[in-house]
């Protein structure tokens, strides 16, 4: 297994693409990606594979600006004294690693543990050997205003080739990678509002509207949106849907919508009308009526 993985160590450059660390657009949302952990000395050289898959899926989807903890000088040098210096106490390292966290202006760091990574071949009924890997391991992020879990996750891949263990661990490389985008739709969902409603029919109804944000947070035409108000039940606040609608003309930071249900228009504009504040998330079940940037983040 270490010679296998030694093999492929080089994917790992493949991965971390040129975009991580270097955007400074100050639209795009910080995240800072943390060394992974691993279980075994031999995951050494697959769990950098992978952490340079995620960060690069990470990156693919244009709306982050990733910060490679290992590569940035500030944050390198905090997890070298970390790693080396018996005198670094759990506090003194929460304090000066969330101060220069705040410093990149990031609110969300990740946090990634490999737990299993296993090859070994079979043979099919027509003699032909086959190479499998399984991998298993695990992403967590955490809210670095309060250091809180905001969300966790666990993957598992099983891939198989005919050629070697190197492909077939190339295979779930590029599966990571593709699975970041479903990853960062649950745990950074990319939220906006009603600015205000547009467009009316000659019977009055409202038939489209404007959102907050647009090609500065990755919108595109047919970008699907749910429409929420917000409503108190008891001691709680809740959001409730009222209608969908879909990006019509984009904008460097808003967004035209259609509201795609009349019924629904009606209910959006008279909620607007009242003084509610609209929230607007991406829809999930349309996800397939995306196109370019955007249709990767289903």
């Amino acid at each position: 297994m270490k010679n296998f993985f030694k093999s492929v160590a080089i994917a790992a450059a493949l991965f971390a693409t040129c975009g991580v660390n270097a955007q400074t657009d100050p639209s795009k949302e910080t995240v800072i990606v943390e060394p992974f952990t691993c279980t075994q000395k031999d995951y050494n050289s697959a769990k950098e594979n992978i952490r340079g898959a995620v960060m690069s899926g990470f990156s693919n989807m244009g709306r982050f600006h990733v910060v490679d903890a290992l590569s940035d000088a500030r944050l390198s040098s905090l997890f070298q004294n970390r790693k080396y210096e018996d005198v670094v106490t759990d506090q003194n390292w929460m304090t000066e690693s969330t101060t220069v966290y705040k410093s990149l202006n990031a609110k969300k760091m990740l946090k990634g543990q490999l737990e299993m990574v296993k090859e070994y071949t079979k043979i099919d009924e027509e003699g032909k050997k086959w190479y499998y890997v399984d991998t298993n391991f695990t992403l967590q992020v955490f809210s670095i205003t309060d250091g809180t879990m905001t969300g966790s996750d666990s993957f598992s891949y099983h891939e198989l080739s005919s050629v070697s263990y190197s492909d077939s661990f190339k295979s779930t490389l590029r599966k990571i990678e593709k699975d970041m985008n479903k990853f960062c739709n649950d745990f950074f969902k990319i939220e906006s509002y009603v600015l205000d409603l547009g467009n009316a029919d000659k019977k009055g109804n409202t038939i489209d509207l404007w959102v907050s944000g647009g090609k500065n947070v990755g919108i595109q035409k047919g970008t699907v949106f749910t429409v929420k108000v917000e409503k108190k039940i008891g001691p709680k606040t809740t959001r409730t849907d009222i209608g969908k609608v879909v990006a019509e003309e984009v904008t460097d930071d808003m967004t035209r919508c259609k509201i795609i249900k009349k019924d629904e228009g009606v209910v959006i504009s008279a909620a607007f009308k009242e003084g509610k504040t609209l929230y607007v998330e991406l829809d999930h079940k349309r996800g397939e009526a995306l196109g370019g940037a955007l249709r990767s983040l289903f």
